[in-house]
């Protein structure tokens, strides 16, 4: 088959979308990518084609994202469209109808939420609450038209599951053959923080103040920050005295992230419950931390202490607590040992349960029975 990964919001290099998903599908079919970027172009990268429009500066103008986007998507000859945002499966619906095409929806966040959350609504307003409504029932709505869909996780399925729909459960789990040496020799006070775009939700600001008072013992502590920090968090860090033990690397290639990553001795990942999205949310970052065996000092949100806890690879906090983040740093510093256990678990159930062989699998099943029922439509 051919498939056209479409996506809105996420870039081309998304790791969701690009590194796993369709690569894993291009071992089977041929696999486009549209998407919004900085530019406009056509590229082949592994074997994906990979056309991006060019995506305009203000997100008011994101309409014409929209537009650029449906011009690309009817120009691809493919057999599926598989879309990423709710206003990515409008285009692949409205495409579908166009051209006699299948459509699969890929639900990676609980958008009801998120998309007030992005465009500035104050959580808990009237405002909030009509426009998350809207945005569910057409959501719920599209994806009726949808052939197949797929979830990140089962509190993301789980409003699907209500109104009759079955997402086929995609988790975001580490790729795990990579080819990344193994750290077995950690030492140091170096602790990892990562996002791909690190936002105050994702708790920098709390985990700064906790390092700040770990420092008072332990004053060689190191805090790098992986990823591209927002502009008004870098005037914060830099204008202050913490930059004295905060290093931030920006956005590194996924190869280079994990060899970061590898020279700490302990993750950071204390998401702040801010909105409904974030407090189910499942971070593919806690993955990649016990992928490569660091312990992991984490929010105690539904999904993360799910897994948190089944591994025994971490301590939990309150994210909003700063003693707390600050104390279960400390805790890790006074007893090596036991970090190392902690990591050394997460690797194990990293390698044996939440890695990306198992989801690839269902991914590449659930496109062989579409490419079934369409042979047979044929």
């Amino acid at each position: 088959m051919k498939i056209c990964m479409l996506a809105s919001t996420h870039g081309p290099n998304d790791g969701r979308i690009f590194q796993k998903e369709a690569k894993s599908l291009a071992k089977e079919h041929e696999v486009t990518i549209v998407a919004p970027s900085d530019g406009s172009g056509i590229s082949i990268a592994d074997g994906i084609r990979i056309v991006t429009v060019k995506r305009p500066d203000s997100i008011a103008l994101h309409p014409l994202t929209l537009l650029r986007l449906f011009r690309a998507c009817l120009a691809q000859d493919v057999d599926v469209y598989h879309c990423h945002e709710p206003d990515a499966l409008l285009i692949g619906v409205l495409a579908k109808f166009l051209k006699g095409k299948r459509v699969v929806y890929d639900i990676h966040e609980h958008w009801p939420s998120e998309i007030p959350y992005d465009i500035g609504i104050r959580n808990g307003t009237v405002i909030q609450r009509t426009l998350s409504a809207l945005v569910s029932g057409v959501e719920i709505a599209l994806a009726r038209r949808a052939e197949s869909t797929f979830a990140v996780s089962e509190s993301v399925a789980a409003r699907f599951r209500e109104k009759g729909l079955k997402p086929i459960i995609l988790s975001n789990y580490s790729i795990t053959d990579l080819d990344i040496p193994y750290n077995l020799n950690r030492s140091g006070r170096k602790l990892m923080f990562v996002a791909g775009n690190i936002h105050s939700f994702h708790g920098v600001g709390e985990c700064i103040q906790a390092v700040s008072r770990v420092r008072e013992r332990y004053p060689d502590v190191v805090l790098t920050l992986v990823g591209n920090v927002r502009e008004d968090l870098n005037e914060r860090i830099s204008g202050s005295d913490q930059n004295a033990f905060i290093n931030s690397t920006g956005f590194l290639p996924y190869r280079e992230m994990y060899e970061k990553l590898n020279e700490g001795v302990a993750g950071l990942l204390v998401f702040q419950p801010t909105y409904y999205n974030i407090s189910i949310g499942l971070p593919n970052k806690l993955f990649d931390y016990m992928l490569l065996g660091l312990p992991v000092i984490a929010s105690d949100l539904p999904e993360i202490r799910n897994v948190v806890s089944k591994a025994d690879c971490g301590i939990l906090v309150d994210p909003e607590s700063v003693s707390d983040i600050a104390d279960a740093i400390a805790y890790l510093f006074d007893h090596p040992e036991e970090a190392q256990r902690m990591g050394a678990n997460g690797r194990r159930a990293v390698l044996e349960k939440y890695n990306w062989s198992a989801m690839e699998a269902d991914l590449l099943q659930a496109y062989r029975n579409l490419d079934d029922t369409l042979s047979k439509s044929t």
